[in-house]
């Protein structure tokens, strides 16, 4: 059995797309902080005892940023693997202010994470994302144990918690 560890990246500097007025995928973009690099550094030791065979990230650059931290704390190479990229909150990719995606992320737990029957949203239904995620971590069912650098609402979309920056949970498939 394959035991993944599915960690959260560190802080990310949403300020920046804030300030600058990012619209749509661009927002995704932001680098850590200072503290989000420290919050990844300070998990090193946890995750050397995890001992992965198999380090996965997401493309976007506060979870590729975190994993360059963890991959050189462990002298563990990495792999990127697109389809680990956070969940959308916006489907028309218009949204400019962390506040609409924190509004969109409400209405989605409200709901489950699921359009209502026979009515659509402008963000990503979880089941979306456990599909692509799924697809990725299945490729990797052959090695016991891979750390995967990703996204919170990826880990709640997987059946996991609302992880804090640079946390990590233990997803058995």
């Amino acid at each position: 059995m394959t035991a993944f560890y599915l960690m959260r990246h560190g802080q990310a500097d949403f300020g920046l797309a804030d300030e600058r007025r990012l619209r749509g995928a661009v927002r995704e973009l932001v680098p850590l902080t200072e503290l989000g690099r420290q919050q990844v550094h300070a998990r090193i030791e946890e995750l050397r005892a995890l001992r992965p065979e198999c380090m996965l990230s997401s493309p976007l650059t506060r979870s590729l940023q975190s994993a360059a931290i963890v991959s050189l704390g462990l002298g563990q190479p990495l792999t990127v693997e697109f389809d680990l990229y956070e969940w959308i909150p916006d489907l028309t990719f218009t949204l400019d202010l962390q506040e609409a995606s924190r509004a969109a992320f409400r209405e989605a737990q409200s709901l489950g994470g699921e359009w209502p029957p026979g009515e659509q949203r402008d963000w990503e239904p979880y089941s979306s994302v456990r599909r692509r995620v799924g697809a990725v971590l299945e490729r990797y069912l052959h090695l016991q144990r891979v750390l995967v650098v990703c996204h919170s609402v990826v880990t709640i979309a997987m059946g996991g918690p609302i992880l804090q920056p640079a946390e990590f949970w233990a997803y058995d498939r």
